[in-house]
């Protein structure tokens, strides 16, 4: 797992009158002005890179506020996006802003505001499941691009990625083969990264990407405590509880799915009642068997499938995935280390 990008401000009010000076000296601005009378109606300061050697990250100077943005992992060890270090690997969000914050003001030789006074505005989990072949990836990918319904509504596709609600200031979700990304990030002009060997590029086109994105509205309406006193833990469920509802119980089968709806239905009644709306999606499709259906019956009717083990792909569908028992059973890495002793191992 790894903390993958992360978005946050700090009020400019918190430094010195001289650290003002020199932040509000940074970057390029858009105006819009009169030519006539040379009124300027309204300014906007633009993103710009923070640069040493091998490290990057993004910073902008609003009227009031430092905007900072990017991959903590970028400026941690080596800069390695795939699996990080320190702080990122260990989902460590304090450690983690506190690393950017510390890398931008060094470079800019301003003073770090304390870790407690940024604010986030968006903040990525991944996770890299190790799957048999580049195949694989791609064949669990073109499952996912049907996975609506519910919370999830596929909003995008580009090549070897899918995303989910990708607009949304809530929760976002992005699924996508994790080696043909490294090789289109090392080919773009100016990069900075950490290079990856051919071995390494072969052995992560066997991995699945997951990333859930946390936007603002979910760190300034459904977090419930100060961010840097967040755990490992609560990040593991958050993403957890984003995906696993995606890919269900690998346990059910398209033969066990009535057993397994009498053993959680509250009734005999509602076990029918779920088991006729899942022949509704089967036979009708998601959308159809919807509109076939009071709504008050259709989401106590979902909770009760969902809770035998059907999860939204199933649901989407209108059948038990084929791919889901290799894909759930899928090694999750966490190191290069883990990565290539699991690849080049059992290629031995």
């Amino acid at each position: 797992m790894l903390i993958d990008f992360i978005t946050a401000w700090v009020d400019l009010a918190l430094f010195s009158e001289g650290d003002q000076a020199v932040l509000r000296s940074q970057g390029d601005r858009i105006s819009k002005w009169n030519p006539r009378t040379g009124e300027v109606s309204w300014e906007v300061s633009t993103w710009d890179s923070v640069r040493s050697d091998s490290h990057q990250i993004s910073i902008r100077v609003a009227s009031d506020r430092l905007w900072c943005k990017g991959s903590p992992a970028r400026v941690i060890g080596d800069g390695d996006a795939a699996f990080g270090a320190g702080p990122a690997r260990a989902l460590d969000l304090r450690g983690c802003v506190e690393r950017m914050a510390s890398f931008v003001c060094a470079r800019l030789e301003v003073s770090v505001p304390a870790v407690q006074r940024w604010q986030l505005t968006r903040v990525d989990i991944t996770s890299m499941s190790l799957t048999p072949s580049l195949a694989t990836v791609r064949q669990a990918l073109s499952i996912l691009r049907n996975c609506e319904g519910g919370r999830y509504r596929v909003s995008q596709q580009a090549g070897d990625t899918v995303y989910w609600s990708h607009h949304s200031r809530l929760k976002a979700g992005k699924a996508y083969a994790k080696g043909p990304h490294l090789r289109q990030a090392q080919q773009k002009p100016g990069y900075g990264g950490r290079r990856y060997t051919k071995a390494e590029l072969v052995a992560v086109d066997r991995c699945l990407r997951l990333e859930l994105t946390l936007g603002s509205q979910f760190w300034r309406e459904r977090v419930g405590m100060p961010w840097y006193e967040l755990t490992k833990k609560q990040h593991l469920e958050w993403h957890a509880e984003y995906f696993n509802r995606m890919l269900g119980n690998v346990e059910v089968t398209e033969m066990s799915i009535e057993t397994l709806v009498q053993a959680v239905a509250p009734s005999k009644g509602q076990a029918k009642a779920a088991i006729g709306t899942w022949a509704l999606i089967k036979s009708y499709g998601w959308e159809k068997a919807r509109e076939m259906t009071s709504l008050r019956t259709w989401y106590r009717n979902l909770r009760i499938l969902r809770d035998a083990g059907l999860s939204d792909a199933d649901l989407s569908a209108g059948a038990v995935v084929a791919l889901r028992r290799p894909l759930l059973q899928c090694q999750q890495v966490e190191s290069w280390e883990e990565l290539m002793a699991a690849v080049y191992r059992r290629a031995a």
